[in-house]
């Protein structure tokens, strides 16, 4: 039974394994020609190679793309020296606290000559990357006192703990975000208006400990 089973999957594995090689090389478009896409079953690869400056990068100003570029490189570059144990020094601290000013000072510009973008310009890779990093350091310590929470001898405490890490990890993640960028600004004061970065970095900062909570709780 074992044996029949292995080769039926096998059989299906492979089976798919052409149909997303058919779909992804044979019949695929590789030059952006919105008629040639439609007319073919394949991936229609044109479409990235005409909008990978706006996946990348978004609305910020084109003739400024090498800003985030560099940023993007600087910032996977600092991950790449903490993912290694032999870098876990005092002094790495200092280099992403001088990566990350280099970082502000790129994206935001306004200094050195560089022309001034406002955040909500920002957008693609590097806004991914930063929200990521930060989401994860910052989620991090609140992680720990949610899972200190949970364990706690105080029912008050305990349930409010529970409460907010079991609701967190029954919402979707784009459910959060929607609530933070298109329903918070609803319900706020006239007048009153948290920026749109901030409300997203937050968001992800709170379902980042949700799950951290439970890492940490063991």
């Amino acid at each position: 039974m074992n044996r029949l089973l292995s080769a039926v999957l096998g059989v299906v594995i492979a089976f798919l394994a052409w149909r997303f090689i058919d779909w992804a090389l044979l019949q695929a478009v590789w030059q952006p020609d919105s008629k040639a896409c439609r007319a073919v079953q394949g991936a229609c690869w044109g479409f990235i190679a005409e909008k990978h400056r706006f996946i990348l990068f978004g609305t910020y100003p084109y003739e400024q793309h090498w800003r985030p570029a560099l940023a993007s490189i600087l910032l996977v570059l600092l991950w790449a020296l903490s993912a290694w144990r032999m870098f876990w020094r005092w002094w790495l601290v200092l280099l992403w606290l001088a990566g990350l000013s280099v970082i502000g000072i790129l994206m935001w510009g306004g200094v050195i000559g560089l022309p001034y973008v406002e955040n909500e310009r920002w957008g693609g890779l590097i806004l991914t990357l930063l929200l990521s990093t930060f989401g994860i350091a910052l989620a991090f310590p609140l992680s720990i006192l949610l899972a200190l929470g949970r364990r706690s001898d105080m029912p008050v405490i305990q349930a409010l703990c529970v409460g907010f890490i079991e609701l967190v990890r029954g919402v979707p993640l784009i459910s959060i975000l929607f609530m933070a960028s298109v329903m918070l600004p609803l319900f706020l004061p006239a007048g009153v208006s948290i920026d749109k970065l901030l409300r997203a970095q937050i968001a992800l900062i709170l379902f980042a400990a949700a799950y951290l909570a439970e890492v940490v709780r063991g």
